[in-house]
């Protein structure tokens, strides 16, 4: 099969078949665009998975490889394009509703760009990836322009992700300064057995500032609540589970097997990746204690999991970036149905204030028992997916010897028991108030949310899926360039 029948470019071609099916069809067939998307989205998700592995198109040159990690987040992408396509097709939309085909394309594009990231072998490669995850996202998030928050949002996102950029553009600046090349086995063979030059730490630092402001870490964080809250629901969900991912997956590519898996840059960046980690998950932590807004309560709590990832990702070993890829395939199976069921609150109540969700456990037991087992094991209770998330990365600063690493976070893992255990409280022990209307979620929510449980008990009791999950993304680079046949 020809190389160019890859994710990446059928991607590209569903986004700009909804948007040509938009203009063709009359307007009373365009009612039928949400579920084309739909099942696109799922039929592009089975082709990932089957097509996991296969080599990049020869004349892409190095800038992209097919390796263990392109292997396993590509498919991790292309789900969250899934329940992001779930989440849109229920949006209300208002004046919006004549574009809609544009709201439901843009997340391909997006997409597109984030296995294009996995796989990103060049710095300019992961330049031009990361601009087409964000211009897609600068439009989406501030789609709603009728709407002051979403308009207030979408410029937060364009400042910040604006100067996120300039200090990444900076830094491959000064390391094409400093090495000559901006490709990563070109770098490694330049710099490997020498010193790092002061250029090559100043390159890496403005290189990580700019991937800090990508995931939310401490002190680039600001933006993320207000975004969080101003967007739709469904570009919430992109955000917090894909955006972040895709900022993982590159600073688990530069530094576990990229350029800068160097000693010399470990020696310095070591204690800087924990510091960060240290800093991130206890201000997310405690930050999204007062938190009544569930989408300003994932926000902090998605900061909090950066920071658990960062203590991870700061040991600089084999065993912190395995426990990162695994830590996110936990963390996108228990908060993507979450961002679901926030979708319905907001639909039927105009909100997500987590008041809407007192007495819910009596009017929709399902709904109620699976929110309850996703919100558990993002806290990280046994014998839940999260659990054991949480326990391998306290393991890998234990075998590593960052103690301070590990007491905070044993420390922020008991205290986020406190602002997890809120929106259950109100499902379980508050009552109704008279003014919210009784109403029940869809079905199709209830089964969501009742196999995302599931799974969170059967991958907590029995992690092996998920180990081997981790195990594929370790493997080295099968197939990095080939001739097109």
């Amino acid at each position: 099969m020809s190389p160019w029948i890859c994710p990446e470019v059928l991607l590209v071609l569903a986004g700009v078949a909804l948007i040509l099916m938009d203009a063709l069809l009359s307007p009373g067939k365009r009612s039928l665009l949400p579920g084309i998307a739909l099942v696109t989205s799922c039929v592009l998700l089975a082709g990932t998975i089957w097509q996991s592995g296969q080599p990049m198109p020869s004349s892409w040159g190095n800038l992209f490889v097919t390796d263990g990690l392109s292997s396993v987040f590509k498919p991790f992408f292309v789900l969250c394009l899934v329940g992001v396509t779930l989440i849109s097709v229920r949006t209300p939309m208002g004046r919006e509703e004549a574009v809609r085909s544009e709201f439901l394309a843009l997340p391909f594009f997006s997409t597109a760009g984030l296995c294009l990231l996995a796989s990103a072998h060049d710095f300019l490669a992961i330049f031009v990836a990361l601009e087409l995850v964000a211009i897609s996202l600068y439009l989406l998030v501030a789609f709603q322009r009728t709407q002051v928050r979403s308009l207030e949002a979408g410029m937060k996102l364009l400042v910040m992700g604006g100067l996120s950029t300039g200090f990444l553009v900076m830094g491959i600046a000064w390391l094409y300064a400093a090495a000559g090349t901006t490709e990563f086995t070109r770098i490694l063979l330049e710099q490997a057995g020498r010193p790092a030059s002061l250029a090559l730490l100043l390159a890496v630092g403005l290189i990580v500032t700019g991937l800090a402001f990508k995931i939310a870490a401490v002190p680039f964080h600001a933006w993320a609540p207000d975004v969080y809250e101003g967007a739709p629901t469904s570009i919430t969900a992109f955000l917090a589970v894909a955006s972040k991912a895709a900022g993982f997956v590159l600073l688990v590519r530069i530094f576990g097997f990229g350029a800068f898996a160097l000693d010399s840059v470990a020696l310095v960046f070591r204690p800087v990746l924990l510091t960060l980690g240290i800093a991130t998950v206890t201000l997310g932590t405690l930050a999204a204690l007062p938190q009544r807004n569930l989408k300003r309560l994932l926000a902090y709590s998605g900061i909090a999991h950066a920071g658990i990832m960062l203590l991870a990702l700061g040991t600089l070993g084999e065993a912190g970036m395995g426990t990162v890829v695994g830590y996110l395939w936990a963390y996108l199976l228990a908060s993507l149905p979450v961002f679901i069921a926030i979708q319905e609150v907001e639909r039927i109540y105009g909100n997500a204030d987590v008041r809407h969700l007192d007495g819910l456990a009596q009017k929709d037991p399902g709904t109620a028992l699976g929110l309850t087992l996703c919100f558990l094991s993002m806290a990280g209770l046994p014998p839940l997916l999260g659990f054991s998330a949480k326990l391998s990365v306290l393991s890998t600063l234990w075998n590593a010897g960052e103690i301070p690493g590990l007491v905070v976070g044993v420390i922020m893992a008991v205290v986020g028991l406190g602002f997890y255990l809120v929106p259950i409280r109100a499902m379980y022990w508050e009552r109704e108030a008279d003014s919210v209307p009784i109403c029940r979620f869809p079905r199709f929510l209830v089964w969501i949310l009742l196999v995302a449980g599931l799974l969170q008990l059967l991958l907590g009791l029995q992690p092996r899926p998920l180990i081997r999950l981790v195990e594929r993304s370790l493997a080295p680079s099968v197939s990095a360039i080939i001739q097109d046949k």
